[in-house]
């Protein structure tokens, strides 16, 4: 009997119906860390579900959860949480979709990409988060990383130590 294959509608579905957690890639024991103007539900939930506290100060990030107030900030802020995350860590910058910006949440489109290479950063990733809000993650280029699991530009704890 031959195999159905999946229509874009249902796959779109299936994903949707997804945990955001899920998406997001958070798995029990990671360490994660969040910016910005935080939603303290989602944070709360990401906690649970990674099992443990927030990551500490000198501890690398497995993800990161970065809610930016305006563009203006992001480069700088992206460059910060660069030395923040493990080698193959991500970095979500979560922002308004088209058509849901409110105070403290601004629609960023794709403007957000420029934004995130001139940190030397590289999307791969978006997925929506809520009827409101997106997330885009960054992440650093394999040919940035080491095979002994560090990114070049920093070793196991933060700030270099």
């Amino acid at each position: 009997m031959p195999e159905s294959k999946e229509t874009e509608e249902q796959r779109a579905a299936r994903y949707a119906a997804r945990d955001v957690l899920d998406k997001l890639g958070v798995k029990p024991g990671d360490a994660v860390l969040s910016a910005g103007t935080r939603d303290t539900g989602l944070v709360r939930r990401t906690r649970a579900k990674a099992g443990r506290p927030a990551a500490r100060a000198g501890e690398l990030a497995d993800v990161v959860l970065y809610w930016p107030k305006d563009a203006d900030e992001i480069t700088a802020e992206l460059r910060a949480l660069r030395k923040r995350i493990t080698e193959s860590g991500g970095i979500w910058v979560i922002s308004a979709k088209r058509g849901q910006e409110r105070p403290g949440r601004r629609y960023l489109g794709n403007d957000i990409i420029a934004l995130g290479l001139a940190a030397g950063l590289v999307d791969n990733k978006i997925c929506s988060v809520s009827d409101t809000d997106t997330a885009m993650r960054f992440v650093v280029r394999r040919s940035e990383r080491r095979a002994d699991g560090t990114a070049i530009w920093t070793r196991r704890r933060a700030g270099g130590g």
